[in-house]
């Protein structure tokens, strides 16, 4: 229906310190061809308390506009969807020290028509709330690091109070790192919880909501710095070559994610 839309856009952001304050502004304005003016701000201000730690609050909120794909793909585009648009907030509290470090973070963010992609058409939450809290911890010395992070989450549809599908409300994540002379080598392991999907059974005519399971991969990773500026790294994601999914096409037939990857990559930084 449509080959082509534009969008213009400002933004400035102020930096401002005043000792123990860090105080972060910024205001932004797109002009979308489809959907109009749309002003989008954020705040946040951040206090160190001592050497060791700091305290810090932020809020601001969001567009975005549906994709081509959401509103206009045969079968399954819905040209009557509302971009999203949500106010967020978030507290933190963080402690750093010779070896350790460690932060807390409650969000909370507001949405109003999240996008909802579905097996048959896309779709938006008119109402969506998500929440929760994210600790991060980790150690430093002798070119070891290594860090955990964890997410706590309740994502809901506001409206009737389900979990929305499609998304681990827990996570956890664990790196280690060792770095010796130009090498650096890392592992990783990550973990989500069960998720939950709308399927469309076509022997009953009907949409039902059933449960993905949780999973957890692992994953290693080397790389070296060749000469100032050039890095070559090799990457290896899911060793086990687990077998998962994030989403269901049909009752008991899932979108399986992809098995073990690989990644060669050079990279080379150019400095003035």
């Amino acid at each position: 229906d449509e080959s082509s839309r534009s969008n213009h856009a400002f933004f400035g952001q102020a930096l401002l310190n005043f000792g123990r304050t860090d105080i972060n502004l910024s205001l932004r304005n797109d002009d979308n061809e489809a959907y109009g003016n749309q002003t989008t701000w954020g705040a946040a201000i951040g206090y160190r308390l001592d050497p060791h730690h700091r305290v810090r609050a932020s809020a601001g909120t969001s567009f975005k506009a549906p994709s081509f794909n959401d509103l206009y793909y045969p079968g399954f585009g819905n040209p009557d969807l509302e971009p999203e648009e949500a106010i967020s907030y978030e507290l933190g509290v963080e402690g750093r020290y010779t070896h350790l470090f460690w932060d807390i973070a409650l969000f909370h963010t507001d949405v109003d028509d999240l996008s909802l992609p579905k097996k048959n058409t896309a779709s938006s939450v008119p109402e969506a709330r998500l929440r929760g809290i994210e600790l991060t911890s980790g150690w430093e010395q002798d070119g070891w690091r290594l860090q955990a992070a964890a997410t706590f989450g309740d994502y809901e549809d506001h409206q009737t109070g389900e979990q929305l599908i499609r998304r681990a409300e827990n996570t956890v994540r664990i790196d280690l790192d060792k770095t010796v002379a130009t090498w650096n080598f890392g592992t990783s392991f990550r973990a989500e919880s069960n998720r939950n999907d709308d399927v469309f059974d076509s022997t009953t005519f009907t949409t039902k909501r059933e449960r993905i399971a949780g999973f957890g991969v692992w994953d290693l990773r080397v790389s070296k710095e060749l000469m100032p500026g050039l890095r070559t790294s090799l990457t290896v994601d899911n060793v086990a070559d687990k077998e998962y999914a994030t989403a269901r096409y049909a009752p008991g037939t899932d979108y399986i994610s992809a098995g073990r990857i690989v990644f060669l990559s050079v990279r080379y930084d150019f400095r003035g």
